[in-house]
């Protein structure tokens, strides 16, 4: 463990310690991978000084052809499945979109009771009949791909409630948080948008980009939805995150311009879980993007904005989930995602036929679609 003078840190760099801004914010947890991103936080928080864990494996910036495939396993093209995995992969697809619906449905009839003052809230019931997706032999990491096949449903406040709800549980569970503080991440995510519910439905369903005039409308469901919640007797924890999951670590975002130390802590998961569901659903004036054209947004936006320790584990774990998966390019390819680089997690290796391509060189390509593996 050797500390490293700011000039002397290069991406690939393992944390050796936790890093503090001078205002006490974490902004690097340890054993944490260095990217040019990282380091940009760390220069604007004028951070000199760090502790490197020099027994860590460093990751180099450029990695040769044979070093890309050292050691990593090349599945076989789609089609060449063997027919009793991909009836397998079917089967699960189909048992949990079964269960997906009943939960839709059941959130959805409960919901629509709320907001029309007729019955109480459960919110318990409600969370433990999302959650149990989670529980049916699917894995965490599975979740993400799971959601992949869910994708009929995009355009609907119910259905995006679930996805949030159950990737704000998976990011709990990815932080290591107790179990009853991963149900209460589901329970946030669960209810983040209820304030929705009280927007114009011409807003919602409107097949083209919101005017100026609209957008603030639409801001309005943060507050909203805190009211809403305030009527019934429901932890102030899941109220907080209806009320900031669009407040910014950095105080760019809305309602308060609240920034890191001023929003709660469930809040923040959600802010990450819900900016990731709405960006791989398609919208009538836009396309979906990819899991890793997201993590891209993420990357470019900017860690500041996000807790960045929860937004890291976020970016990094579902790099890696889709790892050996196969992938659309946007000049039309078709190959396997091989190689996640370390230094920019939303632009991995490509390998389409017997062309590696490492979009983290090729500016102008990037992954557009997950393709079905069945």
């Amino acid at each position: 463990m050797k500390r490293t003078i700011f000039e002397q840190l290069t991406p690939g760099m393992i944390t050796g310690e936790d890093v503090y801004a001078l205002n006490g914010q974490l902004l690097v947890p340890k054993g944490i991978a260095l990217t040019e991103n990282i380091l940009d936080l760390l220069k604007m928080h004028s951070v000199r000084m760090i502790r490197i864990d020099d027994e860590a494996r460093i990751i180099p910036e450029n990695l040769t052809e044979d070093e890309v495939l050292q050691g990593v396993h090349i599945p076989e093209f789609v089609s060449k499945f063997p027919e009793e995995t991909r009836k397998a992969r079917i089967h699960e697809i189909k048992e949990f979109k079964k269960d997906y619906q009943e939960s839709l449905n059941y959130f959805q009839v409960a919901i629509n009771s709320l907001v029309d003052k007729n019955t109480t809230l459960d919110v318990t019931t409600i969370v433990n009949q999302t959650v149990a997706l989670l529980n049916a032999g699917n894995k965490h990491t599975s979740i993400l791909e799971m959601l992949v096949y869910m994708r009929e449903y995009d355009n609907d406040v119910y259905a995006h409630s679930i996805n949030v709800s159950l990737l704000c549980n998976m990011l709990a569970h990815w932080l290591e948080f107790p179990e009853e503080d991963c149900q209460m991440a589901a329970a946030c995510g669960m209810f983040h948008d209820i304030g929705m519910l009280t927007i114009p439905e011409e807003i919602l369903q409107k097949q083209s980009p919101l005017t100026a005039q609209e957008r603030e409308i639409i801001q309005t469901h943060a507050e909203k939805g805190y009211n809403l919640l305030s009527t019934y007797n429901v932890d102030e924890t899941v109220k907080l995150s209806a009320l900031m999951h669009h407040e910014k670590c950095d105080g760019s975002g809305y309602p308060h311009s609240l920034k890191g130390g001023q929003i709660d802590r469930f809040a923040k998961l959600v802010t990450i879980c819900d900016i990731y569901n709405a960006m791989t659903s398609a919208r009538p004036y836009r396309k979906a993007l990819s899991p890793f054209g997201v993590i891209d947004h993420f990357e470019e936006e900017g860690l500041r904005k996000f807790d960045t320790r929860s937004i890291l584990l976020f970016m990094e774990n579902t790099a890696n989930t889709y790892l050996n998966s196969p992938v659309r390019l946007s000049n039309g390819k078709v190959g396997y995602v091989v190689f996640i680089n370390r230094s920019r997690l939303g632009r991995p290796t490509v390998q389409c036929g017997t062309d590696f391509i490492d979009l983290s060189k090729e500016k102008d390509l990037h992954i557009v679609e997950m393709l079905p593996v069945v």
